[in-house]
């Protein structure tokens, strides 16, 4: 997507989970760093400070509207890419989420 949209740069959100996750001692216990309060508001904070630094196009501001929008793959192709992962190697903790995800997805 990032080719679509001009002056555009991908930002991953998963790098502030992964440092909030090196804070020592760590923050209280959770499956998912995600579930953090500090996160979704980091994850904007940075997002919106790098684009200040860099220019470019995305969030004018943090109080612009966003829109969500799923690529959506079956239950056997996404089984398939996270034992498969070549990068990561086979995930249990992604392999957790599949139930959920597929439960979301039908709603």
């Amino acid at each position: 997507m990032q080719q679509l949209i001009p002056d555009s740069q991908v930002f991953d959100a998963e790098k502030v989970g992964e440092t909030l996750m090196d804070i020592t001692p760590g923050l209280p216990e959770t499956d998912n760093f995600q579930h953090w309060p500090p996160w979704r508001p980091l994850v904007v904070e940075t997002a919106r400070r790098v684009l200040d630094y860099t220019g470019g196009t995305g969030l004018a501001q943090p109080a612009i509207p966003v829109r969500h929008f799923v690529l959506h793959a079956g239950q056997e192709t996404l089984r398939g890419r996270i034992e498969g992962d070549t990068a990561l190697g086979p995930s249990p903790f992604r392999l957790k989420y599949l139930e959920r995800y597929a439960e979301a997805a039908r709603t």
